[in-house]
């Protein structure tokens, strides 16, 4: 019985020493206002577009001069907002392969002004045919968004991901072997 006392005895000892120290001079702050704060510094998660895009061949230069081609070319849609949308590629895209992965820049510009730029960003995915053409592929892409500017500046360096089918291009009803066009969705959190 004794030994038990005694180890209350030290066990609240410590207690007292270690836990009940308290600064008079530090401001209250609740948890909930830890929270608030926290979350007040971030933009919202989640901003959602839906892209089209059509496939380019023979593709169409960088407008901004890079050595990568543009097979991609077209729109995004944040709500009512539309945006130019250009990806370029770093590979030749492959036809008919089970499964195509891929590495890629976009550009979102001012829709009549490809100049005129908000974000840019790099993504890499997977094309995956698996023997189903000429009926639409899936294709699946993450990556980051590296610049940013205007209404999209808050969502520098944050991660994207795309998400949707590719459509394939025919001549005279039968599959061309390339594709004609994606759509998608666009996602940033």
């Amino acid at each position: 019985m004794y030994r038990l006392i005694l180890v209350f005895l030290i066990v609240a000892a410590t207690m007292m020493f270690f836990g009940c120290s308290e600064d008079p001079s530090a401001p209250e702050i609740i948890q909930s206002d830890q929270v608030t704060a926290q979350f007040a510094k971030k933009p919202s998660p989640n901003l959602i577009g839906t892209t089209y895009t059509l496939f380019n061949f023979p593709p169409l230069p960088d407008p901004a001069g890079s050595n990568f081609p543009i097979f991609w070319k077209g729109t995004i849609s944040f709500g009512e907002d539309t945006y130019g949308l250009y990806f370029l590629s770093h590979d030749e895209p492959r036809a008919y392969s089970q499964a195509s992965p891929f590495y890629e820049d976009f550009v979102i510009h001012e829709e009549s002004n490809e100049e005129n730029v908000y974000m840019k960003g790099w993504n890499a995915g997977v094309v995956t045919y698996a023997n189903n053409i000429p009926d639409p592929v899936n294709f699946l892409a993450n990556g980051e968004i590296t610049e940013a500017y205007g209404p999209f500046a808050q969502w520098q360096g944050r991660s994207m991901h795309i998400r949707g089918l590719v459509y394939w291009a025919f001549e005279n009803g039968i599959p061309t072997g390339l594709p004609e066009r994606a759509e998608g969705t666009f996602r940033i959190n």
